[in-house]
């Protein structure tokens, strides 16, 4: 990484005036999320955008040799629920290799496109959130202000880390000592050797530090929703316990209560809310959402262009649901939003079922959901479950049943096996489409 210079005055105070944008990615700075020369650490302005920049790429990073469906962080989210079982791809367009787990470009050989894309997007988030942590003790602020920056930047660490050591190596369950991914938390050097892979232990206890840190010295208060504030914070840190539990049982405890702590302020949204397309940061259970304006659409390439079940914008329209996850929902139920494709063929059987739970806005630059409160009701119950407090995880988890389905009915599972699969269902009910739920969770159960 290069040296960091001060800035003219001129550009400083172009840069106080993109940091006054009402929508954050107006104006992002560095524009490709790069943190070089042009770059400041003197100022709390010049943090916040570099930290802006990482949300840049969060938002609609592309490798070199990407393909169309490789747009953000949003479509790596996509490709994982393709590989599970809910959702099925239309077999002449995209994530149809998704899909078939084939080993080519979208695949899973190490030189493809998508790996490309994965791996370059989190470590590019990590080698810029570094200088950030490294360099922010600087500035002339307080030492409250310092250390939130310090804790946002740690966050979106711990959170990189967090999907390259899900995606790339065995669960810490399966073994803890197995190979993870390599560690950078230092200003990166372009002549220095490859990291050879930490464990994924070692990997896990980077993201809890970091995570810890950021809990301890973030607020709630933040800009807007594409920034990661003290509750988003909690819910990464109730994720990685909720992995870690899965060997040491005694963590439960800590990924209930960072889980409970972080839905604070974020209520369950209504069903008038739930059908109302998941596109709009303004709702109030998101937590966290990467947020677009009119000149930012991603048109075809964007998440919604394939989810959207209707061809009356610029859309592929190519994805379909299982009709056995269909019948999971209940006629009363919200989240029962499934129409029938409009596209049925009797010749190919899996073409009978769209999803209205994700369609754009009319300026097809509709927000991406990141993290809702709903998740944290579902950690909770699982927690308890897992626990042998199996009336209290079937409380928890009639919270979220009955916001969801007026006709819900409380869980009478007899032990905690069959509670359990309850809840792993309820969690691909809530939560499908948004962060490859199912797939995960097959890993961490095995």
């Amino acid at each position: 990484m290069k040296t960091f210079k001060l800035l003219s005055i001129t550009v400083i105070i172009t840069l106080m005036i993109a940091s006054c944008s009402k929508k954050y990615l107006d104006e992002i700075s560095p524009a490709d999320g790069t943190i070089s020369d042009g770059i400041i650490f003197d100022s709390k302005i010049g943090v916040d955008n570099a930290l802006t920049g990482i949300y840049g790429l969060f938002q609609s990073y592309i490798p070199t040799s990407g393909r169309q469906n490789m747009y953000g962080l949003k479509t790596i989210q996509l490709n994982f629920d393709m590989r599970g079982n809910d959702l099925i791809a239309d077999p002449a367009n995209w994530w149809l290799y998704e899909y078939n787990w084939s080993d080519n470009a979208y695949g899973r050989i190490a030189t493809s496109a998508r790996n490309e894309q994965i791996w370059r997007l989190f470590y590019k988030a990590i080698n810029n959130a570094n200088p950030i942590i490294e360099k922010t003790p600087g500035i002339p602020e307080s030492d409250a202000v310092k250390n939130a920056l310090t804790g946002e930047a740690k966050a979106i660490r711990a959170y990189s880390y967090l999907n390259l050591v899900r995606i790339y190596a065995f669960s810490h369950s399966t073994d803890p000592n197995a190979p993870g991914v390599p560690i950078q938390t230092a200003l990166s050097d372009p002549n220095s050797d490859g990291l050879t892979r930490a464990s994924v232990d070692e990997v896990y206890q980077l993201i809890i530090a970091d995570l810890e840190f950021a809990v301890a010295n973030m607020t709630s208060d933040r800009t807007d929703k594409y920034r990661i504030n003290k509750n988003v914070a909690q819910m990464i840190l109730a994720e990685a316990y909720q992995d870690l539990a899965m060997t040491d049982n005694t963590l439960w405890a800590k990924a209930i209560s960072n889980a409970q702590a972080a839905r604070t302020g974020f209520p369950l949204m209504d069903s008038t809310n739930y059908v109302a397309g998941f596109n709009n940061a303004t709702n109030g259970e998101w937590m966290w959402a990467l947020q677009f304006n009119a000149s930012q659409s991603l048109s075809f390439a964007s998440f919604f262009g394939y989810m959207e079940p209707y061809p009356d914008k610029a859309r592929y329209n190519c994805i379909y649901v299982n009709k056995d996850f269909v019948n999971l929902f209940s006629a009363s139920d919200a989240r029962n939003i499934f129409p029938d494709a409009i596209d049925q063929d009797a010749s190919a059987p899996w073409k009978l079922y769209r999803t209205n739970k994700f369609r754009d806005n009319a300026s097809q630059s509709g927000d991406f959901v990141m993290t809702r409160s709903a998740e944290s009701y579902l950690i909770e119950a699982e927690g308890l479950a897992q626990t042998n407090k199996l009336e209290d995880a079937k409380d928890a988890l009639f919270v979220l049943q009955k916001k969801r389905d007026r006709n819900a009915v409380r869980s009478n599972a007899a032990n905690k096996d069959a509670l359990i699969d309850q809840i792993l269902i309820e969690r691909r009910k809530e939560l499908y489409g948004e962060m490859g739920v199912e797939y995960f969770d097959l890993k961490r159960y095995k």
